[in-house]
């Protein structure tokens, strides 16, 4: 890495709807690394205490560098790197200590890397995401089919279905719903089979009827709304 001026680590932005997975794919990053993982919520970071935030961030990524391969998880990241000209005093001093700790990744010798998640990407200061800070922007979208379809059989395992309940074509009545939402979606389908199962004695499966009732409950928590703002801050950023 040294001949081309390569540095291990680095800092990356996952940012999409809320419910996507992101928390997850932070997790498998880590382990793929086999590095030492240290997640937190920026909200938890923030404090009304004068000098308790930035203490927080400091002490978050001095434990971080004590390891030779680390990744850092920052959730809800525009909690701490939110846009500044607000009046806020706290945001004024913190932004700086986080940006001068990220910047810092680029003269350590153990591997570092920092993961931000964040489902409002154009809250965030600008300063943050520029090249050398967060240096990928990845967008994390609703599930496909293929992934809707692997999330209903990881939930719905060795459960009892009625003939016409099918989870290819259940994958395609859940278009439009996160990951979160799905498995929402296969905890209340299996309610009415347990009720009724605990009142007769008898075994039960999930039927029709208990699909058409679980969709009624459960709704997709993004809206198409939410996903254009999604569509044109992409556009804004000139990503694909």
């Amino acid at each position: 890495t040294s001949r081309f001026h390569k540095r291990a680590g680095g800092g990356v932005l996952l940012y999409g709807p809320p419910g996507t997975g992101k928390t997850m794919i932070a997790r498998a990053i880590a382990c793929e690394l086999d590095a030492a993982f240290f997640s937190v919520k920026c909200s938890d970071i923030m404090s009304k205490w004068v000098g308790s935030a930035e203490r927080n961030i400091k002490e978050l990524f001095d434990s971080a560098r004590r390891h030779e391969r680390s990744v850092i998880f920052m959730d809800e990241t525009e909690a701490i790197v939110s846009r500044r000209g607000g009046g806020s005093t706290v945001m004024d001093r913190v932004i700086p200590e986080f940006l001068a700790q990220v910047d810092g990744l680029e003269k350590q010798e153990n591997m570092l890397l920092l993961l931000g998640a964040t489902n409002r990407p154009w809250d965030m200061d600008e300063a943050a995401l520029r090249p050398g800070r967060f240096d990928e922007l990845i967008y994390v979208p609703l599930p496909d089919k293929p992934a809707r379809l692997k999330i209903l059989e990881l939930n719905l395992r060795d459960v009892p279905m009625a003939e016409d309940v099918r989870l290819d074509e259940l994958a395609d009545r859940l278009e439009g719903y996160s990951g979160a939402d799905i498995k929402g979606f296969t905890a209340a389908v299996t309610d009415h089979p347990y009720q009724r199962q605990i009142e007769t004695g008898q075994e039960q499966v999930i039927t029709g009827e208990d699909v058409i009732q679980a969709l009624g409950r459960v709704k997709p928590s993004v809206n198409d709304r939410m996903l254009a703002r999604y569509e044109q801050d992409r556009r804004d950023r000139g990503a694909s």
